[in-house]
Parts: structure tokens; sequence; C-alpha cells
């Protein structure tokens, strides 16, 4: 499937009733996405087209396929590449594959920064680093602001977890990565990489006391089926998401094109970091209603808790190849 569709020329006529406007005749650019129409990513990569086609006057348009119909999320960066897709958004640990200092948002440090006082550190300095690298390792372009996925919580089945005492000697299941078992090591409990289509039977039988997730999750899969009880906040990981468009499509657009792509990118990415939050607590508050109820661990447990975590963070950074640029930038913005 090719990545656009070259549209019939505008003709001279319609040029003249559009002169006051700048001009635009761009191509169809498809969108490959991992996610179902009602999540929120594809609600808002949906209002990003509408949007954007309208400002341009209709030149600017979209093809959009969710529920991973055409890329896999491991397959949708290459894809955008190669130019068999034309643009993804992608969670930042599948592009630690091809640049480490993604790794950055697993470390310790970050521990108890807020959603936006890490949003934050990403658009002043992070945030351009990396996409950087990312533009550079894989001839794409990043067109804007990262998208934020939200916390991830932890929630359990029989042991309440009010603090990370709770949490030693517990089988915490993790979706993968060296950053996630090293941050369970060290304050005391063990890590079980698997996918998570097994998590619901890990936890009915036993195999894992908890599991990492976001409320959303927790609620869309009916968990308190499989005997899900108790919800945790420990002030860790907050995941974001890069957006990536084919250098080929975006070569193609003129600089005004190209200017109200990122303008009307960045102004969605605000509002879909805002809704993160709104859709977050209302997820927690529905799981309450089926008797999962979520504790925040508080500022002096996180601060107890990251002695531990820093004490390994020199290992991780060591061991995740993250370059001392990159964490110079996360420490300024932690302090």
């Amino acid at each position: 499937m090719k990545l656009f569709t070259r549209a019939a020329a505008i003709g001279a006529v319609v040029g003249s009733l559009l002169a006051a406007a700048p001009a635009f005749a761009a191509d169809k650019l498809v969108i490959t996405m991992d996610t179902p129409p009602s999540h929120l990513r594809t609600r808002m990569i949906n209002e990003f087209a509408n949007r954007l086609g309208e400002r341009s006057n209709g030149s600017l348009t979209f093809q959009i396929f969710d529920s991973n119909q055409l890329f896999s999320s491991r397959d949708a960066m290459k894809a955008v590449a190669r130019g068999d897709a034309g643009m993804a958004i992608l969670v930042t640990p599948y592009l630690s594959r091809v640049v480490a200092d993604y790794n950055v948002f697993d470390l310790p440090m970050l521990n108890g920064m807020s959603d936006e006082a890490r949003a934050a550190m990403l658009d002043n300095g992070l945030g351009d680093a990396l996409s950087t690298q990312f533009e550079n390792k894989m001839g794409v372009v990043v067109p804007g602001k990262y998208w934020s996925m939200g916390k991830v919580f932890l929630f359990s089945t029989e042991k309440p977890m009010k603090s990370f005492a709770d949490l030693k000697n517990m089988q915490i299941r993790i979706p993968g990565g060296a950053a996630l078992v090293m941050r369970l090591d060290a304050i005391g409990a063990s890590a079980v990489s698997m996918p998570g289509s097994d998590v619901p039977l890990a936890l009915q039988q036993g195999v894992v006391d908890a599991t990492m997730g976001g409320p959303d999750y927790i609620y869309g899969n009916k968990m308190w089926d499989a005997g899900v009880q108790h919800g945790f906040w420990d002030g860790g990981i907050i995941g974001f998401l890069t957006p990536m468009v084919n250098k080929g499509y975006w070569d193609s657009l003129t600089e005004d094109e190209q200017a109200l792509f990122r303008s009307t990118w960045d102004e969605i990415t605000m509002e879909q970091r805002q809704k993160v939050l709104e859709e977050e607590a209302s997820n927690i508050a529905k799981l309450a209603e089926h008797g999962i109820v979520t504790e925040n661990a508080t500022a002096e447990d996180i601060a107890q808790a990251n002695e531990a975590m820093l004490a390994i963070q020199d290992a991780m950074i060591e061991k995740l190849e993250i370059s001392a640029e990159i964490v110079q930038l996360a420490a300024d913005a932690a302090k």
C-alpha cells in the first residue's frame, strides 16, 4: 500500500478564489495506529486529521488505519521509514531499540515528578534532543511534541499496596525491559516479564501477585474478574509516545504546509495530555465501583524508596547506554 496518493491539480479558477490563503496541494497521508477506534489516541488522531484538513482548505487529507490493521506497533517504525506507511505514533520503549537514550524515562531520578513536570521536561529540550537522534537514525521526521501515555500503575490481587514496603517479595508482571527489572530488584520485588494477553490467567493462578498497567487497561479488560482488588501509583513511570512522519511525504509539503502541520500537531498534543489525565481519573473512579481502590505513594515514601533506586542508577545508565547529555537534561528538569 502506498503511503499517499496524488490529488488532482487545483484549477486556475479555484486557485484564484483561494489566493488570499496559503496554497496547499499535499498528498493523502496514511496513518497506522495500534489502538481501537474508542481509544483516546485514535480519537485524537482523528481530531488532528479533521482539524488539519479544515485548516488546509481540504488539501491535506488523511487515511487512518486503527487496531493494527495496517502494521503492528513493532513494525510501524520501519514501515514509516520505508514509506509503506506515512505516519505513526509509537511508545518510546519500542524506539529505544534504535535510540538507547529513550530509556531515560525509566531512570529513578524522575520518580515523584508530576505528569506536567515531565511533559515540560520534554518540551524544554529533552524532546528535541531525542527527536534529532531518532530522525538521524531512522530518516524520518518528528513533527512536534510527544503525546502522553499516562502513569504506569501497579495492580494486585490479594495483597494491598499502600507503600513501597508492601511491594517487597511480590512477583510483579512487567511488559519487559531491563530497567523495570532493576527498579523492582532495588526495592525487593521480583519482575516477571510476560505479554499482556497472559496476564489475566497469571493473576488468577497466582503466577504473579500484581501487574504493571494503566487504569484504562485494567478497566477495559475487566480485570476484577481476574481477581484484581488493589491499585498503587508509586510515582515512577509515566510513558510518552513519539510522532513520526515519512520524510518523502514531509519533503513534498510546502513550508506553509509543514508549519501548519507542526502547529496543529502541537495544539492537539496539549489537548491529548490533558485528556489523558481526565480519563485516568475517570477510570480510577470506575475501578472503585468494582471494588478496586487505588492508593498513591506519599512524597516521603517515594523519597525513601529513591534512596535504594538511586543507588543503582549509574549501573542502569551504563546498562541502558543512556548518554551523559540526555542524563543531564533529565537531571536538570528533576531538580
